[in-house]
């Protein structure tokens, strides 16, 4: 990263493929998103990793219209990171009828439909930590939760359940910490992804004709102007600046970019957000039963209703939603306790308060650590709180001012309008959950006036840093700014990214929508690069390269389960592949050089220099499971001898796999990739609730880890570490355990990664490496598991099989966790406790943010298991395996 206010001007380029303007949750992702590829990117943003007083000025406005929250910093942010430096964390898809044309919704529809964002909403739950892109909000979220359903449902002519997760950033010790974009986005991007902070963008300048974009202009601290260069620019600075820097770009194009029919800034909506009833507090439990939040597998929730489509179309209203406001009181004893922790003052007082509420804190106690739902919290107030998307209007829009900026740019003016249709719709949810509550066995809400009365909302109901739709997107250049990619209309090469370009802003909070189409726009600048004949981008190792040009990959261990799938994989992808194995060789060579086979033990010396010969990757899969005494020697001795070698002959990238095993039984249970791991010298039982043999397998494949780095000079390294690897014939393969193993462990988060996917993703990391990621001698580590996929345990494998087959080896009993914990603690008696490996969660965010995706995922796994179920309950014959079945990692 360079800072200009270190000094660092002079290593900023001159030049770059794709210019970033703005490091919020747009241009971060977009950052990540095109990392590891060919392109030269720059992002620029005009803070640092700190709040600063000149940046918080730059955020100045002129309000014209309907008030607006007057502190800047309170609803954006001007840092890296953007403003999720503050935001709140709230998450969920816009719902379909936010993107269809409404009759009654004037500037309605969207180029697009929700389904066709279906696959960019999964993928932004890496980006935002959430549990899986989409979640139901129906009565399958309780089921997918594992709770009963907490009362009737409303009508569902009237009004809808509706669902928000929070984002959650795993990566740091409060549980619960908010995904912060730019906390971690310089360690999480590649070589090619120049970050520059202290950089305020000033205009975009195109070429003469305006056809197309040519440069930015910025400025440092210093207030010295530089150019940049850029193919491609994308503006990430949100609803506000977005239109400001388009407007302030007039120097070639009167009017500013994109503005030829005064489109530019129009449009402008955000959301009001208020009071519309409120509770006993002596209600506080019912209500959180149905409209509280939860914890689903670390990841929280919240729910709440929202306006049903048909009751939207047949009166004209907007769509809105609800939820449960909780106001805390003065006197609530977790606030307390968390002052007496942290040695604040009012030490008296507060054991008073936690004494007085001892009942709430033992309650609570019980919430967080079997529940872990949070703690119950002593109210001041309860509210039914409600957020209704705006109507689009021309005439409500963020224009210039005649004041300016200490560089000399005009302010942005803002004229927001508000409209009585926001007021009808909220009013009549209001009123429709208050006449519905008998039927949820609800308290019934106590109205506010001005819902009771037909009046407008109070002034209490302020914008929420949700700046929308002031470059509006359209497949005319006639009712928009961009087209259905986010490219300014008639502009090459410039694009904007980020709330300003939706058409309307439904009741959701924006931040997953904003990611997932920079995922989409990533990908379509990904694919205009691969269009350009002179800018060739390497970003998807499932692209074929040309046989006689590509290159020669090792692949130790090739006759093995994972192995021999990835050489099928390399082979159908265009790679020459060179394999080993210690068995007898399948073959020699092809005839088209496609692969020659060597046998090659590496429990025996061995020319490792003839071996890498000409070689410009290993994949180094090989490794003793079995036997401890030989696993020095296989994980540990040989993997520094090949990494010596692959040093030698100038190898670019060296991909080894790992285990998830080196982490051992956990203190914490969450093992990430800086999570403590073994003893890797020497065996300490204490740290694994294992067999001797598994403890020997994690302590020698965390030697070899060890070995790369000792060796890594110029080599590209990378270390996947796997969970439990899974053909379709291993899952099935359960039936075959004992019925009380069945039983005992049928609880257990199976922790399984399909081996499609383990090959793809070291294929993935090899031609991420061989395109530039990492430095030389650099070595990545990367978790290689599929943690939250939905139905992660034996027993929801079990209960489908069953369905699907029949077969009575798939229904077991339902035996509680702590029987199978104190099981291992007594096989093992360790001590002090630590969490079995089966307990444990190993995030794969890290492996996610550098970019890969899986190919197949759990779910398509799953299915292929069950429809061989149903195959073989058809044919009354047993269930075909796979070619290529991969043996699990050991996790205990």
């Amino acid at each position: 990263m360079l800072d200009l206010h270190n000094g660092d001007a002079p290593s900023v380029p001159a030049d770059c493929d794709v210019c970033l303007v703005g490091s919020g949750p747009a241009g971060s992702t977009l950052a990540r998103e095109l990392s590891g590829t060919r392109l030269r990117v720059v992002l620029l943003e005009s803070g640092t990793t700190a709040r600063s007083e000149a940046a918080d000025a730059l955020n100045a406005v002129e309000n014209i219209g309907y008030p607006r929250t007057p502190d800047q910093w309170a609803v954006r942010n001007r840092i890296l990171g953007g403003s999720s430096h503050t935001w709140g964390g709230r998450c969920a898809p816009f719902d379909a009828e936010d993107l269809e044309k409404r009759s009654w919704v004037p500037g309605s529809g969207w180029p697009m439909s929700i389904a066709d964002l279906d696959v960019y909403l999964d993928r932004s739950a890496a980006h935002l930590g959430l549990a899986a892109g989409r979640w139901p909000s129906d009565a399958r979220f309780w089921a997918a939760s594992r709770r009963e359903v907490p009362g009737p449902m409303p009508d569902a002519r009237l009004l809808q359940p509706a669902l928000w997760q929070y984002s959650r950033d795993t990566a740091e010790t409060y549980l619960y910490e908010y995904m912060r974009f730019g906390r971690h986005l310089t360690d999480q991007v590649g070589v090619n992804i120049t970050v520059i902070t202290g950089a305020t963008v000033l205009r975009v300048d195109p070429v003469p004709s305006g056809r197309a974009v040519r440069s930015v202009v910025f400025a440092g601290p210093d207030g010295q102007r530089r150019t940049l260069r850029a193919r491609t620019v994308v503006l990430c600075s949100g609803g506000i600046e977005n239109p400001r820097l388009l407007l302030t770009s007039n120097a070639i194009v009167p009017g500013g970019l994109g503005n030829d029919r005064d489109l530019v800034g129009r449009y402008f909506m955000d959301h009001l957000r208020g009071s519309v009833a409120t509770f006993s507090i002596a209600d506080a439990a019912r209500l959180q039963r149905r409209l509280g939040r939860y914890n689903v597998r670390g990841h929280l929730f919240r729910a709440g209703l929202r306006l049903s489509p048909e009751l939207q179309r047949s009166e004209g209203l907007l769509n809105a939603a609800v939820w449960l406001g909780e106001d805390v009181a003065a006197d609530d004893p977790w606030n307390a306790l968390r002052r007496l922790r942290g040695g604040e003052p009012r030490s008296m007082a507060d054991l008073g308060i936690v004494a007085t509420h001892a009942r709430l804190v033992v309650r609570g106690l019980a919430d967080y650590f079997v529940a872990r739902n949070g703690v119950p919290r002593r109210y001041a107030a309860l509210t039914l709180d409600g957020m209704c998307e705006q109507r689009p209007d021309r005439d409500s829009r963020v224009g210039l001012s005649e004041r300016e900026d200490r560089f000399g740019v005009r302010l942005p003016q803002i004229d927001w309008r508000v409209h009585p249709d926001e007021s009808r719709s909220l009013r009549r949810l209001a009123r429709l959950v208050a006449d519905e509550s008998a039927r949820m066995a609800l308290p019934a809400p106590i109205l506010a006036d001005w819902v009771r009365e037909g009046g407008d909302m109070p002034a209490t109901f302020r914008d929420v840093a949700h700046p929308t739709g002031t470059t509006r997107m359209a497949e005319s250049p006639t009712n928009g700014v961009v087209d259905a990619n986010c490219r300014v209309h008639s502009i090459e090469g410039l694009y904007v990214a980020g709330s300003s370009v939706f058409p309307t802003a439904s009741h959701c909070n924006p931040t997953q929508m904003i990611v997932a189409l920079a995922i989409r726009l990533a990908d379509h600048l990904k694919g205009e690069a691969e269009r350009r004949s002179d800018t060739p981008v390497l970003t998807d190792s499932r692209l074929s390269p040309a046989r006689a040009t590509a290159p020669r990959v090792l692949v130790t261990g090739a006759t093995g389960r994972i192995g021999r799938v990835v050489v099928a994989d390399l082979i159908e992808r265009g790679y020459r592949v060179r394999a080993t194995t210690s068995k007898v060789p399948p073959g020699s060579r092809t005839e088209d050089d496609t692969i020659a086979w060597r046998r090659f033990d590496l429990q025996e010396a061995g020319d490792y220099d003839d071996l890498v010969k000409d070689c410009q990757a290993v994949l180094h899969i090989a490794a003793e499971m079995a036997e401890p005494t030989r696993m020095e020697m296989a994980n540990v001795t040989a993997t520094g001898l090949l990494a010596a070698a692959a040093e030698r002959a100038g190898v670019t990238a060296f991909c080894y796999t790992s285990s998830v095993a080196v982490y051992g039984s956990g203190v914490e249970r969450t093992a990430a990739e800086d999570s403590p791991v073994l003893t890797a010298d020497r065996d300490v039982p204490t740290e694994y609730w294992a067999v001797d043999q598994t403890r020997a397998y994690g302590r020698t494949k965390l030697g070899g880890e060890g070995a790369l780095r000792r060796a890594a000079r110029s080599v590209r390294y990378v270390v996947l570490r796997p969970a439990v690897v899974v053909s379709v014939a291993q899952i099935i393969e359960i039936r075959e355990w004992s019925r009380v193993k069945r039983a005992l462990t049928a609880h257990r988060h199976a922790h399984h990664v399909y081996v499609g996917d383990v090959s793809d993703a070291i294929i993935w990391s090899m031609a991420r490496a061989l395109a530039g990621a990492g430095a030389p001698g650099s070595v990545e580590t990367f978790n290689l598991s599929e943690d939250d996929f939905g139905e992660p345990t034996h027993a929801d494998f079990l209960r489908k099989a069953f369905a699907a087959s029949g077969d009575r080896r798939f229904r077991v009993p339902a035996v509680p966790w702590i029987v199978d914990w104190l099981r291992d603690f007594l096989r093992f008696r360790r001590s002090p406790l630590r969490h079995p490996g089966w307990r444990m969660r190993f995030p794969n965010e890290r492996l996610l943010a550098a970019g890969y995706r899986f190919r197949f995922g759990m779910a398509h796994a799953h299915a292929a298991a069950l429809a061989a179920l149903r195959d073989e309950a058809t044919l009354h014959r047993p269930a075909r395996a796979e070619p290529f079945a991969s043996k699990p990692s050991t996790v205990e």
